[in-house]
């Protein structure tokens, strides 16, 4: 049984991963740690009301490091703002505790090199928390395209907006790295590094800033074969989530790519669309599943020993390079060139 503490009372904490630490077998929800105890309070309240358990025995403590200074606490969950991401999670691993963490893990490429490096040489096990990728559709999109249904994958086109009316949210701050990469624009870039299975050589991107922050923002990686990657992102656009799989003979669309937590969803495949019209398509439904609970479980099971890690931090290192490159070319107007290496 591996005992988990939260660091903070962010609402994803409350609403999906408390929630799945709280439906897995091996795991067991210790303690929740915030700066303000009457907040832990609520935040502990307010779960045991939405998952109807009993949490007594749950501790709450006044600060982050009394948490992490707590010898029965084997695993942390951080989601502070992106810019303590890589401070708290050395302080964990320190601690030597396991380390669930939020994306973005870092502020950049350079801070993530070492926070990764770091866990390493403390002997404990790093997960950046791209829970979507744990979600059944990914697996059936892959079986897929093993199957030829679609022929060479050729472009991956997505997007992921929604209207941010708050300025005064931490995402519109600069000083904590905020932005529409940062939030959403990793998850785009992280998909299309997943499915083609390899990275961008090189990639070009415009950004509507304010204050700093990039508000709006559209990118196309390049990838080699000449396949390509092109997604926008945005605080100030409708709601979407959106993701298209071309192929040299057919088109896989996915209706929630990363936000299905407790949903049925459909893949659409089919030959190709024209006018709108996805009447020839085969809709494969999958199953409702909780990305977040099958992400704390397999962690959970590294932890054991049961099974590897299953998400290999030099992942993150290198989405973290790709949207350092992302941040360069919106910022230069033009195309940046990653490393081979």
């Amino acid at each position: 049984m591996i005992s988990w503490g939260i660091l903070s009372t962010a609402r994803i904490g409350l609403t999906a991963v408390a929630p799945a630490i709280l439906a897995v077998p091996e795991a067991r929800l210790a303690g929740v740690a915030s700066r303000t105890p009457e907040k832990a309070n609520e935040f502990l309240a307010d779960l045991g009301r939405d998952t109807g358990r009993r949490l007594e025995d749950v501790k709450v403590y006044d600060s982050y490091d009394a948490l992490l200074d707590d010898p029965d606490i084997d695993a942390v969950y951080i989601p502070l703002p992106n810019s303590m991401h890589s401070e708290w999670t050395i302080k964990a691993a320190k601690a030597k505790k396991h380390i669930l963490c939020e994306k973005p893990m870092a502020v950049d490429a350079q801070q993530a090199r070492y926070t990764i490096d770091f866990c390493k040489n403390e002997g404990v096990l790093f997960m950046e928390a791209f829970m979507y990728q744990f979600h059944p559709q990914y697996q059936r999109i892959r079986e897929i395209l093993a199957a030829g249904r679609i022929g060479e994958m050729r472009l991956i086109r997505s997007a992921f907006t929604f209207p941010l009316l708050n300025r005064q949210d931490i995402r519109y701050s600069k000083a904590l790295a905020g932005g529409s990469l940062m939030d959403v624009g990793c998850y785009c870039i992280h998909s299309a590094r997943l499915l083609f299975g390899e990275e961008p050589i090189s990639v070009a991107a415009s950004a509507v800033m304010e204050n700093g922050v990039d508000t709006t923002l559209t990118g196309i990686l390049d990838f080699s074969r000449g396949r390509m990657a092109i997604f926008d992102v945005s605080f100030t656009m409708p709601r979407r989530q959106l993701l298209e799989i071309v192929g040299t003979e057919g088109v896989i669309l996915v209706e929630r790519p990363w936000k299905a937590e407790g949903l049925e969803t459909r893949l659409l495949v089919g030959s190709g669309l024209g006018d709108g019209d996805c009447s020839g398509f085969e809709a494969i439904a999958v199953p409702a599943a909780s990305a977040y609970q099958l992400e704390v479980e397999a962690f959970c099971q590294a932890i054991e020993g049961k099974r590897p890690l299953p998400v290999d931090p030099e992942t993150s290192y290198r989405n973290m390079l790709v949207i350092d490159a992302v941040r360069k070319a919106a910022e230069s107007g033009k195309t940046v060139c990653l490393s081979s290496s």
